[in-house]
């Protein structure tokens, strides 16, 4: 138990030392370093979604802005997500007779783009090429970990899904309802197509707390192109909540994937309706930002037996010319 709170002191240190830095610099360029795991809403469990480690960079085009659009950032990541079913340790017959839902990994890399608008409004979208399957090295990266830091076996990879290339696009609009200084509320809609996930959401997006307005807010890696001292706040506090209803039409996690005849020893059913709750915060100095999050989501498949995946996330963010 002590993964979470060890990660979690070396981001906060490591972040707060940073805010101290010049509030003259201007800086162009943001790296972001991201893990997420299910123990980090402290159990001792790997289920469902079990870990996430993605690396974002993010920079400022050269070309001035238009009238309308005030902020554009370009945005390229690449990341790893891996998927167990309830139980994955104690013997493999008995991990075989429980299981819930299949064993998968997804890697991927991405391009895309984030348009703040002077009105408020928000565009995102990306595109995105991976692997899903043994080619995406879920099954090494869980075992060997486990073995690196003494937990416990794992047992039951056999019934992963099988390998597939992904090809997919995705878009998310905020369209703001109630904006002021210490406060704002967006309506959002979110939508992914592709042969590996296919999906659309619509929800909120509330955020409160000592923050710059969306062009400058580190909520949205808006802190790149303007001094510290020209911002509204120096250092941000952000605390957000976004709950979203989830239409889910393809899942190639759950699923396998969608253009193989054989997709693996052990599919299943999707929920085709879904709720996800995200909150969390955002902590932003001068060269840096900690967030931390909390994400509890509805069974995505039928099988599965618990009612709800839950998991947590550590983000730090450096900037830099």
């Amino acid at each position: 138990m002590f993964k979470p709170t060890i990660a979690f002191f070396v981001f906060l240190l490591t972040a707060t030392f940073v805010f101290a830095q010049s509030d003259t610099a201007v800086f162009r360029k943001e790296l972001t370093i991201t893990t997420e795991n299910d123990n980090y809403n402290f159990t001792k469990a790997d289920r469902y979604y079990s870990n996430g480690l993605f690396f974002k960079y993010q920079w400022l085009p050269k070309q001035p802005h238009n009238a309308k659009l005030v902020q554009k950032l370009h945005r390229a990541e690449v990341g790893q997500m891996i998927f167990n079913p309830h139980l994955n340790r104690r013997s493999l017959s008995q991990v075989l007779e429980q299981q819930d839902r299949p064993y998968a990994g997804w890697l991927y890399g991405s391009y895309g783009q984030t348009n703040v608008y002077s009105n408020s409004r928000v565009l995102q979208w990306d595109a995105i090429a991976g692997v899903v399957g043994p080619a995406a090295k879920g099954e090494e990266v869980q075992v060997n970990y486990h073995k690196i830091i003494g937990l416990y076996k794992i047992y039951g990879w056999e019934n992963q899904v099988q390998n597939e290339f992904g090809l997919n696009a995705s878009v998310r609009y905020y369209h703001p309802l109630t904006v002021t200084n210490a406060f704002t509320l967006h309506a959002a809609g979110k939508a992914t197509l592709g042969n590996t996930f296919t999906n659309a959401s619509v929800g909120f997006l509330l955020k409160a707390g000592k923050m710059d307005n969306e062009i400058s807010t580190a909520y949205w890696t808006g802190r790149l192109g303007s001094a510290a001292k020209n911002r509204r706040h120096k250092t941000e506090a952000v605390f957000f909540l976004e709950p979203m209803l989830q239409a889910q039409a393809y899942n190639a996690t759950v699923q396998g994937g969608m253009f193989r005849s054989y997709k693996g020893n052990y599919v299943s059913e999707l929920n085709p309706f879904i709720y996800i709750i995200k909150t969390g915060f955002v902590i932003a100095g001068p060269l840096a930002s900690f967030s931390a999050y909390y994400h509890v989501k509805q069974r995505e498949a039928k099988s599965m037996i618990d009612p709800l995946e839950v998991y947590g996330a550590f983000a730090v963010s450096f900037r830099f010319r």
